[in-house]
Order: C-alpha cells, then sequence, then structure tokens
C-alpha cells in the first residue's frame, strides 16, 4: 500500500501543511505591503520600517518552524519543508527593502 493512502490519510491536511510555508508568505506579503501602503497614505510613515522589521521577524521563524517540523524522508514531509524554506527566502527578500528604499518616497 502507498504510504500516503492509508486509513490516516487525510488529503486537506496534507495539502495545508505542504501549503503552509507558501500561506505565511502570502500573509506577510499582504501585511508588509498593505501596511506600507497606509501608513504612508496616512502619514505616519516612520513607523514603516519597524512593523515591517516585526512582520519579517516573526514570518521567518514561523518558516523556519515549518522546516525544522517537516524534515524527513517522506515525500510530503521533504516538500513541505523545500516550500518552506523557498517561502523564507521570499520574506526575507521582501524584507530586504527596508534597507534598501524609502518607505513613502
Amino acid at each position: 500500500m502507498n504510504p500516503g493512502s492509508g486509513p490516516g490519510f487525510s488529503f486537506p491536511a496534507t495539502a495545508l501543511r505542504m501549503s503552509s510555508g507558501v500561506i505565511v508568505w502570502a500573509l506577510h506579503f499582504a501585511l508588509v505591503y498593505g501596511y506600507t501602503a497606509l501608513a504612508c497614505a496616512r502619514g505616519f510613515g516612520a513607523s514603516v520600517p519597524s512593523v515591517v522589521g516585526g512582520a519579517t521577524a516573526a514570518a521567518a521563524l514561523i518558516a523556519l518552524g515549518l522546516i525544522l517540523a517537516n524534515l524527513g524522508h517522506e515525500f510530503t514531509r521533504w516538500m513541505s519543508a523545500a516550500l518552506a524554506a523557498a517561502a523564507l527566502l521570499a520574506i526575507l527578500w521582501e524584507g530586504l527593502s527596508v534597507f534598501m528604499v524609502p518607505a513613502c518616497a
């Protein structure tokens, strides 16, 4: 029998676990760019670097936790860790923009 087709296998749970890193990245993306737009429009752009830095640190720790929790030889766990690693790189890349460009230019 296939390891992914036994009686304890749940496709929705496995699909959610495999895409959890991408979901963390998407939430980080929406928070960073949504907050930056709102802060710049409302005149409190000075808070953008600290909020983006905090959101980036939190999302990076969550992605790192997902990577460590899913290390293993089973394909679905390996794929979960690999997608979380790709999401971690994307999260760090987005957070790097705080240091490269002014927030409300």
